[in-house]
């Protein structure tokens, strides 16, 4: 303004330049905003690179829990089936014992039902 006011500067030149540092100062508010902007994305993918990294090793470490799993569960299922034919080879030692046991029976009842006659017979 002083300089047209001296007559050094003419008023269009001083409207032009007074323009052209608006337009920079608004070119430089421009530049730092989008420049905050770039670096909240930086922040937000190196968030998202550090979540899917973490994610990952979760991933790696349940399918190794899993496949120990499944070894457990085949083990159990094993040692349940050799269980079951352990426990139906005593049912059936038992039963057969039971069997034999009954006949025995029998046959004792047999032998008395003969002592009972022949006590009966020389009574």
């Amino acid at each position: 303004m002083l300089l047209v006011l001296a007559g050094l500067l003419t008023f269009g030149a001083a409207a032009a330049g007074a323009g052209f540092a608006v337009t920079l100062a608004a070119l430089a508010l421009l530049l730092l905003t989008v420049r905050r902007v770039d670096g909240k994305a930086h922040r937000i993918d190196l968030r998202m690179k550090k979540h899917e990294a973490e994610l990952a090793r979760a991933t790696a470490a349940i399918k190794n829990l899993d496949s120990r799993l499944e070894l457990l569960v085949q083990a159990v299922e094993e040692s349940a089936a050799r269980r079951a034919d352990d426990i139906g080879a005593i049912l059936a030692s038992l039963g057969e014992d039971r069997v034999h046991a009954m006949t025995r029976a029998r046959e004792v009842e047999e032998l008395r039902e003969e002592v009972r006659a022949l006590a009966k017979g020389l009574a």
